[in-house]
């Protein structure tokens, strides 16, 4: 069947196109009808156009390793939005965990309870976090370090950096931002380290 045909046919019969003869121009009729908008629902939650690519070809992706026993209650349209809004939500989910790692790991050797066993590599990915504090202007690593490492509440930092408090949020927004995409490579690191400070609490 010509692409121009293609055009011409329902969602729902390229669907079945897709899932009875494995037909990979229907398929890509599907992705082009939709990849855009979904780009645009995407973006307005994440914020960033990356993302919100990565969260697309991440449903188009799913649905074609599946779409053998992909039924729709609704229709694709319904299913897709579905679809990227838990992504959406997984996203801001691996974000909370990321941060958690971030300000658990600062304070390994203070106050974290982690089983002697693990110690060695819980020193080992604090190290980390100090040297990507290094990468940080110099402010924003002071205002990390204080917020992070010290606890000390955003009025203080505001008032010992002589900065406003709308400032102080603004560098621990950027420090956060800045940790997340250095210690992204080592996601399987981060989930563990969150999983190990909070189910080995004396």
């Amino acid at each position: 069947m010509a692409n121009c045909e293609l055009k011409t046919l329902s969602d729902q019969e390229l669907v079945e196109l897709v899932q009875m003869k494995d037909n990979k121009a229907a398929f890509s009729e599907l992705y082009n009808r939709y990849w855009e908008p979904l780009i645009n629902h995407a973006g307005k939650r994440t914020g960033s156009l990356a993302i919100a690519e990565e969260i697309v070809q991440g449903v188009f992706v799913d649905f074609y390793l599946r779409r053998k026993e992909i039924t729709f209650s609704h229709s694709l349209a319904a299913y897709l939005k579905t679809a990227i809004k838990f992504q959406v939500f997984k996203f801001y989910r691996a974000q909370q965990v990321q941060d958690k790692y971030i300000q658990t790991a600062a304070h390994i050797g203070y106050n974290a309870p982690i089983q002697p066993d693990n110690i060695l590599e819980a020193k080992q990915i604090h190290a980390e976090i100090i040297q990507i504090t290094e990468k940080m202007p110099a402010t924003c690593k002071e205002v990390f370090l204080l917020s992070r490492f010290e606890k000390r509440s955003n009025q203080d930092i505001a008032d010992q950096l002589n900065i406003s408090v709308a400032m102080v949020r603004k560098h621990i927004t950027k420090s956060m931002k800045i940790m997340r995409t250095e210690i992204k490579e080592h996601q399987m690191d981060i989930f563990y380290l969150v999983l190990l400070l909070y189910t080995h609490k004396n």
